[in-house]
């Protein structure tokens, strides 16, 4: 593309950065802020997911089943997270639940902090980028449920710092540890394949076994198989911010309570998973051309690919945005943390059962995609030349 064009294209991603944010804004005063209420909430029902790994620690502590502990929702994370959040079972649950959100927003400034002196950031700009992320709706909504992933993404983030000081076996132990923490980023060990990292194949291979095999020795066999046949039995949840395509898929083809389907085409799921799988395979390959972009593209088309990516596992992508900033993609960088300001109120706006309704509720599955499309490192120019015909100079 010529400067103009670029100009131009930076001013239109710019009015796009410019919308969203004026959006956000209205959305909030329209509705109110209700995530910091829910987040500031005394009643355990409100930070739901929290309270469903607070009973499975506490039934592992008391050596109970660590799946079945009557908790309103199902838990779906493996049993090495059982093993790592079992110090919280030993407080009384909402203390639990103040810790960890502290422990999750400590985690958040730091990973930020941590991708912008790797990406070699500005002070001002990395600033900037801080409370972005810190008043944004994922990271907002995720310390509202009590989720893990400022957490996985930390570590991803300490993976990336250790590859990048060529300590190729800690940043595939740590690769392996947050794929066994969490099965859904385990297209992240492409990442270190396709780059012929060895090393590092071998130690996420063998961090993330181990650490399985640990956990699943701690809570019981019995207890991993059961989760296991949950995660198994689970399928794509056409809720409106799953922003994965499986779950997009499903709530604009088939029909659910979420939202009228444009047709009733349930082919149109396993299509999507198949697509997801090759947008992974995609970005392994084009990782190999921009090492650093492609394991953040990776961890996007990870997400897009899962059966499960809720609007909230955008915080795993940060680091990814930071990086476009440090490289001078300000307008994609900006316009990419304004859409991650739209709070869950956005739904609210489209309840009457038409075409458009059922589109506009898909929107977190589009931010998804353009983080995804945004991160792909593009594919090098031939390196074929014009050669001439033999005797012609």
């Amino acid at each position: 593309m010529d400067k103009r064009s670029l100009r131009e294209l930076d001013l239109a991603l710019a009015a796009a950065a410019a919308g969203a944010l004026a959006l956000s804004f209205w959305l909030n005063v329209r509705f109110g802020e209700v995530t910091l209420e829910r987040i500031s909430s005394d009643s355990m029902r409100v930070h739901v997911d929290f309270e469903t790994f607070w009973r499975s620690a506490e039934a592992f502590l008391r050596g109970g089943d660590v799946y079945d502990t009557g908790a309103a929702l199902e838990n779906l994370n493996p049993p090495l997270w059982v093993l790592l959040s079992a110090p919280l079972g030993l407080l009384e649950p909402l203390t639990a639940y103040r810790v960890f959100v502290l422990l999750s927003v400590a985690a958040t400034a730091g990973l930020v902090a941590w991708s912008a002196r790797e990406a070699r950031l500005s002070g001002g700009r990395a600033a900037a980028v801080s409370a972005a992320v810190l008043l944004s709706s994922p990271l907002l909504a995720t310390l509202a449920l009590g989720q893990i992933y400022p957490l996985l993404a930390l570590g991803l983030v300490a993976a990336w710092a250790a590859q990048r000081r060529g300590r190729e076996g800690l940043s595939g132990g740590l690769l392996g540890l947050v794929a066994a923490v969490k099965p859904s980023l385990l297209p992240v060990l492409l990442w270190p394949l396709v780059l012929g990292r060895w090393r590092a194949l071998a130690s996420a291979l063998l961090s993330g076994a181990a650490a399985t095999l640990l956990a699943a020795a701690a809570v019981g066999f019995g207890a991993t198989l059961e989760w296991a046949g949950t995660l198994l039995g689970s399928s794509a949840s056409p809720f409106w911010d799953n922003a994965s395509l499986p779950a997009t898929a499903a709530r604009l083809f088939t029909e659910n309570r979420f939202a009228r389907p444009l047709a009733l085409l349930p082919w149109m799921v396993p299509a999507a998973q198949l697509l997801g799988v090759a947008l992974v395979l995609l970005t392994a390959l084009r990782a190999r051309h921009d090492p650093e972009a492609g394991l953040w593209a990776l961890v996007a088309a990870a997400l897009l690919a899962s059966p499960i990516a809720w609007h909230n596992y955008l915080l795993l992508v940060v680091p990814g945005v930071v990086l476009l900033l440090a490289r001078g993609r300000a307008a994609v960088a900006g316009l990419l943390l304004c859409l991650q300001l739209i709070p869950p109120q956005w739904p609210l706006l489209w309840q009457r059962g038409t075409a458009l309704d059922t589109l506009m509720l898909s929107l977190y599955a589009l931010i998804l995609l353009l983080h995804w499309a945004a991160l792909l490192p593009p594919r090098p120019p031939s390196s074929r030349r014009l050669t001439l015909r033999p005797g012609v100079e």
